[in-house]
């Protein structure tokens, strides 16, 4: 039985709308369960919400990416 793909994106961003992508990615990652409100509904959407780990490793995925251009 093989595992079911996951789906990618390929998106094109600005530099604003990056720098706004990790603000609330760190914002997520610093927020207690209290304060994440009705984001959770939007993170839990397609099931358990990235841990604080995996956030720094698409963190660091979306800011070294190699796909930027200037």
């Amino acid at each position: 039985m093989s595992k079911p793909r996951k789906r990618r994106f390929h998106i094109s961003i600005t530099e604003r709308e990056h720098a706004t992508i990790l603000a609330a990615l760190r914002l997520w990652q610093e927020a207690d369960e209290h304060n994440k409100g009705d984001l959770s509904d939007i993170a839990e959407a397609v099931g358990v919400p990235l841990c604080n780990e995996e956030i720094d490793v698409l963190c660091e995925r979306i800011n070294f990416s190699g796909n930027r251009q200037v």
